[in-house]
């Protein structure tokens, strides 16, 4: 891959074509590699790179964007006409922000690990193996893939702002079948030398072994415990719902700053710079990233930003951009729920009569100012019977407020996960949960 240098270089030269007006180039550069398997045989493994080199061009009142895949000779050429064509196509908007200063913040360290960078087809072979060896020792069939990525974020603009920071992610991800049910497993992180194959595999298993001819029950409202794969996709979805600046401008947030509306146990913070939440230094925008407390004691506290939500409300970005201009605003896309003091077990304990759920499959938001999502349990729901896992019962759809579920935490374990989205990250405990409605 291209350093830094080389990487501001090509941005450099894109800047140099503008004749007038702000300007600002990303270049991204992208190395992955996958390796996928069925019943526990490998039958893929692709690689690919690719260069991204995205201009936005902010002139009289207009906005333009272009992109190119790769550099060619008239590159720098071909993005400014297309990005100059593109502004005078806008609509004028005379109040926009201009493009953002050089904050001039150290950069804090990105989530870089060198053994991840040089993986081979072999070690993600290797790691394939191991849990497929589980797998097939215990007559099951494991299903699923190892990813790996290298990623080089660089932003130049005409303000003076010259950023660039690499990343690495290592993905293993697991469904493991028997005759008549599954178990999931997912393990993500910055190194591969980290990832525990052998433990994935035994947790998919284990899991699958649990969950064989599982029964039908009554839909309803059940206590449960959620595993941080579940509670990791609402807190995703929260964040989509209303940490952003935007969505309290625009009237669409849950969330009343100062106002207690979850448990006192329930803290979220979005935190860029901390090293287990797959840190990167800077958004978008070439703005720093900084920690933002989201909900503290379970009271709203506060919203991320990207330059023009700042503008509006007289404050500074809090460096949560996505690639502008867009629709979207800015995105907390490094989140952690605050850990309790119990094991999993110890959640599970709690429970006289109710539900485990594993993990959440197909969500979809229903009402956003309501936080209401629905979506189907998947690939490990248990009962709990006198504080133990009971049978399996089969896939149930769920229709419920995230913020009136998280008002009633009977318990938070101290173990967490790292669950990586579309659009980012979370670190999830598993969840004790008094009430939780499945519709049918």
């Amino acid at each position: 891959m291209r350093s830094a240098e080389e990487t501001l270089a090509i941005a450099g030269e894109v800047l140099d074509a503008v004749p007038a007006g702000e300007a600002e180039v990303t270049v991204v550069e992208t190395d992955s590699a996958l390796t996928r398997f069925a019943a526990n045989t490998i039958h893929q493994n692709v690689a690919e790179t690719e260069l991204t080199v995205r201009l936005r061009l902010v002139h009289e009142g207009r906005t333009g964007v272009a992109e190119v895949r790769g550099v060619e000779a008239d590159l720098p050429s071909r993005l400014v006409t297309a990005a100059d064509g593109a502004r005078r196509l806008t609509p004028p908007a005379p109040a926009a922000p201009r493009l953002p200063r050089p904050d001039r913040r150290p950069d804090q360290p990105a989530a870089y690990a060198a053994a991840t960078a040089a993986a081979s087809p072999e070690q993600r072979a290797d790691m394939v193996g191991r849990i497929c060896g589980i797998a097939s020792r215990r007559k099951l069939a494991a299903y699923g893939a190892c990813e790996t990525t290298t990623s080089r974020r660089s932003i130049a603009s005409t303000t003076g702002l010259r950023r660039s920071a690499s990343t690495t992610r290592c993905s293993l991800t697991v469904v493991v079948r028997g005759d008549d049910g599954a178990g999931y497993a997912d393990r993500h992180g910055a190194d591969i030398d980290a990832m525990d194959a052998e433990a994935l595999g035994l947790e998919a298993v284990d899991t699958c072994e649990r969950n064989q001819h599982a029964t039908a029950i009554d839909p309803g409202v059940f206590e449960v415990v959620l595993a941080p794969y579940a509670v990791a996709e609402m807190i995703a979805y929260l964040s989509w719902m209303g940490f952003s600046a935007l969505a309290r401008q625009e009237g669409r947030s849950f969330m009343r700053p100062g106002e207690r509306l979850m448990d006192a146990g329930v803290s979220i913070v979005d935190d860029a710079t901390a090293p287990n939440l797959h840190p990167f230094p800077f958004d978008w925008e070439g703005v720093s990233s900084l920690p933002v407390t989201l909900v503290e004691n379970g009271v709203c506290a506060g919203f991320v930003y990207d330059t023009p939500t700042a503008a509006l409300d007289g404050v500074a970005s809090t460096g949560h951009a996505l690639p502008m201009p867009n629709t979207a605003g800015p995105l907390a896309r490094n989140l952690a729920l605050a850990a309790g003091s119990g094991s999993r077990e110890d959640l599970v304990a709690g429970v006289r009569r109710g539900l485990y759920v594993t993990r959440f499959w197909y969500v979809r938001a229903v009402h956003e100012l309501r936080t209401v999502i629905t979506g189907m349990t998947r690939e490990g729901t248990f009962r709990i019977v006198d504080g133990r896992l009971g049978a399996p019962v089969r896939d149930l759809r769920f229709t419920q407020s995230i913020v009136d579920a998280l008002g009633g935490v009977a318990g938070i374990s101290r173990e967490r996960a790292l669950e990586h989205g579309d659009n980012g990250v979370v670190l999830a405990p598993a969840l004790h949960l008094l009430r939780f409605a499945f519709t049918s």
